[in-house]
């Protein structure tokens, strides 16, 4: 269903660089050359993601997209009667694709978005709106060159502390990449840190510590006893 609806989706967003009613996969090996994506996602909703985004990237208006997806997204998060109308099965499709039209009629979104949304809504596929915001970010992370970390202490970070951190944290980055951090304070880490990465999480605290310290014991007591 996907796999239909990124030609769908993708061909009337393409409709916005040049000729309404051309279908993507036409605009793209013919008539429209898109920009490459930064990264080689796999999935049927990751693809409709990158054609989104090169779609995005052909019209300027990469950050701005990507705006629109997050509050999207938020909006899902924050009124669970709207992810109820994405994934009831009940509500039928049109209603669905005319509940969202009408919602972005009046906005200030891209037509990149709104057209998006309206052929997910068409296509009965909103359920995959996280998916696509989630992949999104991914290749604007990547078309960026930034990697977000989120360095996790038990106390706020002096200046020699956070230069340390980061420096630790830089470990993981590879190069030509930009580390762009951000701190978190959580007492029940106790002392120590946790670097949170995308795609990773490397934890260096003390509470770590001694859950591995009190299995370990756990472990021999029971192999004593056994």
């Amino acid at each position: 269903m996907l796999a239909r609806l990124a030609a769908l989706a993708a061909g009337r967003a393409a409709g916005a660089l040049q000729q309404q009613g051309r279908t993507f996969a036409a605009a793209a090996s013919q008539q429209i050359k898109l920009p490459d994506a930064p990264l080689s996602l796999s999935g049927t909703t990751e693809s409709l993601a990158t054609l989104v985004w090169q779609v995005a990237c052909k019209e300027g208006q990469l950050e701005k997209v990507q705006d629109e997806l997050q509050q999207v997204a938020a909006a899902f998060h924050e009124h669970p009667e709207l992810a109820r109308v994405a994934v009831d099965p009940f509500m039928p499709v049109k209603s669905k694709a005319n509940l969202f039209n009408t919602l972005l009629a009046d906005s200030t979104a891209s037509e990149i978005t709104k057209r998006l949304f309206v052929s997910l809504a068409e296509e009965n596929a909103l359920a995959a709106t996280l998916k696509i915001a989630e992949a999104y970010d991914t290749l604007m992370l990547a078309h960026k060159k930034e990697v977000h970390c989120t360095i996790v202490t038990s106390e706020p970070l002096d200046k020699l502390e956070r230069v340390e951190l980061r420096k630790e944290a830089a470990k993981f980055v590879e190069p030509g990449f930009k580390l762009v951090m951000q701190e978190k304070v959580d007492k029940k880490l106790l002392g120590g840190f946790i670097l949170e990465f995308e795609d990773r999480l490397v934890d260096m605290s003390v509470a770590k510590k001694l859950e591995e310290f009190n299995n370990l014991v756990f472990k021999l007591e029971g192999d004593l006893r056994g």
